[in-house]
């Protein structure tokens, strides 16, 4: 479902259409759920406060696209949790501002403009068309309300014209684009020769003392790692909610005590009529409206007639079943206390002027047990490996913390298996070490000094762990035996490069010197007069496309001599004869390509400058530690 919606969507759009279908509720977490994770608030920006919960769910959308683009799974030297987090930060941040941009200008999303973007989102269709229906399911079982829903998409559709507006301020002038367009076709003709490092390979200019002396001046190079191995204890609420073990006495209990809960809730068939202007126009219309109604028009007639809910207008108004929770609270109230069969008075809401009709009710009733006993049993074991959850986390993190020199009695007082790590470094580990958080953890100066236990750490999988070094090994330098063979190979490709490029400056100045270049640049070694372009890297010695587009253009009559490094310690030596710009006459095609690379790079620069603009203005301060 939420590939659908990163389909149909882009930008800011798409992150608050994904964040809105991911289960807000969930927890993101034990140690912050449960208040281990420090203040609740991640930044404050003018005065309004970024919430932990929000970093977390911007991170956990961040980390699913993340995983989307490796195919399913981050690879572990690739996930750095703590970069996640604080990314996920300043993107709340940069979409605060440009809230209170919004806001500050005016800007605000028509309605209709709303209605158009969720009716055209796949997740919500059947059949290829919208489906009323299955818009009120999906987020009734998210428990978002469709007013909440559409109020968060009108403001991200605000914040993307501010976007878009920004980005369109990069138009280019067609001479700009027709000369960028003639420099990236632009054709580089050169000779050159490469001297092979491995052609001076001489075994016998490495000698002892050359060894020991590059031994003793880089000892960083020859240390060993350093690296830990911890004790810990895991937390993970799937193994305490596969330990809940629950009678049938038990399940029919808890069906009894919350018998409410497994109740068809109460459904109203409803019709309404909208204005979307709240203004006195808005007003006036929807009161003429309502007395055509008292005197007797037909509802659905004036519905489709003036009715501005795109949703419902070509239905005669009708929304179709409407249970609480389902809609904005003002008509929420209304709906639910009005009879059957009478219309309302006008309704005032920021979403415009109604008049609403209920039309059938079917009043809540109970479910037979053996209907709902499998949703019974669900909640009734979620609701204890919660409460499992809390008491262990309580016991995990209060223990800990009186004793922080062992992890013995957290253990005991748990139930939690002490276990062992193997050992791991700052920047790889198997198994628990294989997150990078665990890794910042054991290496932290209070846990790896100092011998306390770790804080609370919370895992992408939803875990939680508290862990103890173990065991340490400190780096240290590898004996000069161990490493003599090593050091030997590096000196003589250093030599063997250093060589090759004497030998290469050797014949630049003889070229130099020379009346005629060509003379000197003779034989099977030399690539004679090759026509180099942009697209031409593949087939060329790494480095040397780069060096000759870096070249300056030679004079009329002239070239221009150089030499660089390339490959592995190779040297070439690289004459420009001749630098051809594309075809005065840009062909339409190839303008249009230039001039779409351009806008969107200058595009990119002016709204990054815009977002820097607006940071630089506001009063913003992060508090990073309430995201550990």
């Amino acid at each position: 479902m939420l590939q659908a919606i990163r389909d149909r969507a882009s930008g800011w759009l798409a992150y608050v259409i994904i964040g809105l279908i991911t289960i807000p509720f969930a927890l993101w977490g034990l140690g912050e759920y449960f208040g281990g994770a420090g203040p609740l608030v991640a930044a404050e920006v003018n005065g309004t406060d970024i919430a932990v919960r929000d970093v977390h769910q911007e991170a956990r959308a961040q980390r699913d696209e993340m995983a989307r683009m490796f195919g399913g799974q981050i690879p572990d030297d690739v996930l750095d949790e703590e970069g996640i987090r604080l990314q996920a930060l300043e993107t709340l941040i940069r979409q605060e501002l440009l809230r209170q941009a919004a806001d500050s200008a005016g800007f605000k999303a028509a309605g209709d403009s709303v209605l158009r973007e969720i009716r055209g989102m796949p997740v919500f269709q059947e059949d290829g068309r919208f489906s009323r229906e299955r818009y009120s399911q999906l987020l009734s079982a998210q428990r978002i309300s469709p007013a909440d829903f559409e109020q968060d998409i009108a403001r991200s559709i605000v914040m993307s014209q501010i976007q878009r507006g920004i980005q369109a301020t990069g138009v280019m002038d067609t001479a700009v684009v027709d000369d960028y367009s003639r420099l990236r076709n632009q054709t580089r003709v050169a000779s050159w020769r490469i001297f092979s490092a491995d052609d001076f390979d001489r075994p016998d200019v490495v000698d002892e003392d050359a060894i020991r002396e590059y031994y003793e001046r880089n000892p960083d190079e020859f240390s060993t790692t350093e690296r830990v191995r911890v004790q810990y204890l895991r937390l993970d609420p799937e193994g305490l909610e596969a330990g809940v073990d629950l009678s049938e006495d038990d399940i029919r209990e808890h069906y009894r005590v919350n018998r409410s809960r497994y109740e068809e809730p109460e459904l109203r068939e409803v019709r309404q009529i909208r204005i979307q202007d709240t203004d006195a126009d808005g007003e006036a219309r929807i009161r003429e409206l309502r007395e055509r109604l008292e005197a007797g028009e037909d509802f659905a007639e004036l519905a489709e007639a003036y009715s501005e809910d795109s949703l419902t207008a070509d239905r005669g108004g009708r929304m179709g079943e409407i249970a609480r929770g389902d809609i904005d609270s003002t008509l929420e109230t209304i709906i639910f206390t009005l009879p059957e069969g009478l219309i309302s008075q006008p309704v005032r809401t920021d979403r415009g002027w109604f008049i609403l009709e209920v039309t059938a009710i079917e009043e809540s009733r109970p479910q037979p047990f053996e209907d709902v006993r499998e949703e019974v049993e669900q909640d009734l074991r979620d609701r204890t490996a919660e409460q499992m959850q809390i008491d262990a986390l309580d016991d995990l993190m209060a223990l800990t913390i009186e004793y922080s020199d062992s992890l013995e009695p957290a253990a005991e007082a748990t139930g939690l298996e002490l276990q062992t790590s193997e050992w791991f470094t700052r920047g790889s580990g198997d198994g628990i070490a294989a997150h990078r958080s665990i890794r910042n953890a054991a290496f932290a100066p209070r846990v790896l000094e100092d011998g306390d236990n770790s804080e609370a750490i919370d895992l992408q999988d939803g875990s939680t762990v508290v862990l103890r070094v173990d065991a340490h090994e400190p780096a240290e330098v590898r004996p000069l035996d161990d490493v003599a063979d090593a050091i030997r190979e590096r000196l003589q490709s250093q030599a063997a490069a250093e060589a090759a490029q004497a030998e290469g400056e050797a014949l630049i100045e003889r070229l130099r010197d020379a009346e005629d270049w060509s003379a000197e640049a003779e034989g099977e070694e030399w690539q004679r007069s090759v026509e180099v372009t942009r697209a031409h890297a593949a087939d060329l010695p790494r480095g040397l496309q780069e060096h000759l587009f870096r070249m300056p253009a030679p004079a009329e009559g002239a070239v221009e001599i150089a030499g660089t490094r390339v490959g592995d310690g190779h040297f070439a030596v690289t004459v420009l004869e001749a630098v051809r710009m594309g075809e005065d006459q840009v062909a339409p095609e190839a303008r249009q390509q230039a001039r779409e690379q351009l806008e969107n790079a200058y595009a990119s620069a002016e709204f990054r400058a815009y977002l820097a603009w607006l940071e630089e203005r506001a009063d913003i301060e992060r508090f990073p530690r309430a995201l550990e």
